[in-house]
């Protein structure tokens, strides 16, 4: 397990491999796109099929994102808080 401190934007760039699951606690931003969809972007395609994403929040956005099939996963929302997105890479 790994764990990087600093803004996600940049220190999830590059992880070296294959992942198996990130978690993802964003916020909402006044403007433009939300922390976490800015970073599902960014990780989605280091993510191995099979590997798991959580979401802490589920803004508007990042459910947009990771419920759009052609982004490669399924999803569901769990009943903890105001909604944690628990989604699976199929693709």
């Amino acid at each position: 397990m790994e764990i990087r401190e600093g803004d996600a934007r940049q220190t999830l760039r590059e992880l070296g491999g294959p992942v198996d699951f990130v978690l993802i606690d964003g916020w909402p931003n006044d403007e433009g796109s939300s922390l976490a969809r800015q970073v599902i972007e960014i990780v989605a395609p280091q993510i191995r099929k099979g590997g798991y994403v959580m979401n802490d929040n589920a803004e508007p956005d990042f459910l947009e994102y990771i419920r759009d099939p052609a982004n490669g996963f399924i999803s569901m929302t769990l009943p903890i808080k105001n909604g944690t997105e628990l989604s699976l890479k199929v693709g």
